[in-house]
């Protein structure tokens, strides 16, 4: 055996150790959870154990949004790849971090291509880059101050080839030029309590997709993170996967 399938193997297998310990954990902190709902409905607590139970909640919150990226480096990839339309997902993220952007004061604008070709990729993994993006871009404005986030699809012609844009612009604090180089690296943060994986697992999501992902940002000014997507690539991957013929 070479030793590179040794590595692959040991790879695999503490992957599949990991994720194993990672359901362990999440059970007791579901119930943990429930329970600290329970006793925040209480009506004769005082304002300092509030403040308390909302610290363990916004504690166990932070360690279930940590297994879930680590969660994403254990999983096996896998093909489970579908046609949908990339709007469509959009507005599920939105939906889904919408109490977020609310508690933030971030108001969310689309602008989205009406004629925009169905994608054919992993939908799961898909909307799990397009939730850490609209994360920190909720996440970049300081100090509550109220903002506004733009997100956009776009449908292009490059050298012959059609393209799919997803972008995503927010005005907040910008990441510095020595900070840029680094940002798609495991672990590496420049958050207070950020984990290092958001983006480093955005990354790995959108190679898996024959995705690419680009950004541009100046510090104090805001930050645009951009996903681009080959139709053609897209299409090929279809083909080879499908005896039947379908594209839109």
């Amino acid at each position: 055996m070479f030793a590179g399938e040794v590595q692959n193997n040991k790879l695999h297998l503490i992957g599949k150790l990991t994720a194993s310990l990672i359901h362990e954990i999440r059970n007791p902190l579901s119930a943990i959870k429930l329970n600290l709902d329970l006793i925040k409905m209480e009506d004769s607590l005082s304002s300092d154990v509030l403040e308390s139970v909302d610290d363990c909640l916004s504690a166990t919150n932070r360690i279930e949004y940590m297994i879930d990226n680590l969660l994403s480096f254990a999983r096996v990839v896998t093909n489970g790849c579908e046609h949908f339309c990339l709007n469509k997902i959009t507005l599920n993220a939105i939906d889904l971090l919408a109490v977020k952007a609310n508690k933030y004061g971030i108001y969310i604008e689309t602008q989205f291509e009406k004629n925009i070709v169905h994608i054919y990729a992993d939908k799961n993994k898909l909307l799990q880059i397009l939730l850490n993006l609209i994360t920190n871009a909720i996440e970049s404005y300081e100090n509550n101050v109220k903002g506004k986030i733009v997100i956009k699809t776009i449908l292009s012609e490059e050298n012959e080839t059609q393209k799919i844009h997803w972008i995503i612009q927010d005005n907040g604090v910008g990441i510095s030029e020595s900070n840029q180089s680094r940002i798609f690296e495991d672990f590496y943060t420049s958050k207070e309590n950020g984990t290092g994986l958001g983006l480093s697992v955005c990354k790995m999501l959108a190679d898996e997709q024959g995705a690419e992902i680009d950004f541009e940002s100046k510090l104090g000014y805001g930050t645009t993170f951009k996903v681009t997507f080959d139709v053609n690539k897209m299409r090929k991957l279809y083909e080879a996967t499908h005896i039947s013929y379908w594209w839109r």
